[in-house]
């Protein structure tokens, strides 16, 4: 059972706010991020499996190996015309959506709500976040070099995936959190798989678990190893 991800916890008290909350105007639409959805292709009535990818080290990840021959079939841009999105079409009815760099997952609401009606008319939703191995909370932490986690709709039976369920205290947050809670509110079957790695970048061997689920998932041939890019982060957070 999922839970409820992307609700706004109010303080039980106004002594919780900062003061500076007070003096703070109450429209903000200003500073609101617009999506604008651009189809390059027509969009589908009908999906059989509708996967979003989100984390920077999977985006190489999937460029190499997910599926050479895929088709770039719409953009999701910002305000700026920055693409934020982009959704591919992989197989019949299999369609790919990877969350870009660039998008701020804070706007992870404002994205599920955009793509509302994708999630509709999808039969099987599956996410897949990346995650480093710092921010998995747990007193016997897997020494190896990666490993999954999963949480699904009540509709679908973990117990058949063969992946250990998220444990609390554990936190998940993003565009794969927010239509995992969606597809719980609406009936659909869904799954978040969270590969933790303990790199800043997905090398062929880290990528061996979500490599494994994509094989399962995907009916076409992956390509079981790719190049590194390199790491490029300016600063480290622990």
């Amino acid at each position: 059972m999922v839970s409820h991800f992307g609700e706004v916890i109010f303080p039980s008290s106004r002594a919780f706010w900062d003061d500076e909350d007070e003096y703070e105007p109450t429209d903000n639409t200003e500073h609101s991020l617009e999506l604008y959805i651009r189809w390059l292709k027509d969009k589908p009535e009908c999906i059989q499996k509708f996967i979003i990818i989100e984390g920077d080290p999977l985006i190489p990840f999937v460029e190499q190996c997910l599926c050479p021959k895929m088709e770039e079939v719409c953009i999701i841009e910002n305000e700026n015309h920055k693409k934020v999105s982009v959704i591919y079409h992989i197989d019949k009815q299999i369609y790919v959506c990877v969350i870009l760099p660039l998008f701020d997952t804070k706007n992870a609401g404002k994205f599920v709500n955009q793509i509302y009606d994708l999630l509709l008319s999808s039969e099987n939703i599956i996410s897949i976040l990346c995650c480093h191995i710092s921010q998995f909370q747990s007193t016997s932490v897997p020494e190896i070099a990666s490993f999954l986690r999963i949480l699904a709709t009540k509709t679908v039976n973990v117990s058949k995936c063969g992946i250990e369920p998220l444990e609390q205290p554990n936190i998940v947050f993003g565009v794969g959190a927010g239509v995992l809670s969606y597809a719980e509110l609406i009936g659909k079957p869904a799954k978040l798989y969270i590969l933790y790695i303990d790199s800043f970048v997905l090398d062929s061997k880290c990528a061996e678990p979500i490599l494994q689920v994509l094989t399962d998932e995907i009916p076409c041939k992956l390509q079981p190893k790719f190049k590194e890019k390199p790491f490029s982060k300016g600063n480290l957070y622990m």
